[in-house]
């Protein structure tokens, strides 16, 4: 068994990305984005749970865009495009498998 804290502080000049958990099948990593900052448009070739710890995120995933909040989870599948920007210091969890 092993817990892991994690950092509550959210950077005020570049995003944070601490890896959590990480084999060939699955990643869990720990993102950290200051109100305004964005993530250009990428894909993953696996599923992503994105999970939001705290602030307010908007993803835009093949051109449709969703607002998340704190206890909100958006599911992408593989291949999805999808870019973000946080509304808020946001604190978000992303696992891929």
């Amino acid at each position: 068994m092993q817990t892991i804290s994690l950092d509550t502080v959210i950077p005020q000049q570049d995003k944070k990305i601490t890896s959590i958990y990480n084999t060939e099948a699955r990643q869990i990593v720990h993102l950290q984005l200051s109100a305004a900052q964005e993530i250009p448009t990428h894909k993953s070739p696996k599923q992503v749970f994105i999970i939001v710890k705290s602030g307010k995120v908007v993803f835009t995933v093949s051109d449709q865009e969703i607002t998340l909040s704190p206890n909100e989870v958006l599911v992408m599948e593989p291949d999805e495009y999808h870019s973000l920007k946080a509304l808020e210091d946001t604190s978000i969890l992303v696992i891929k498998s």
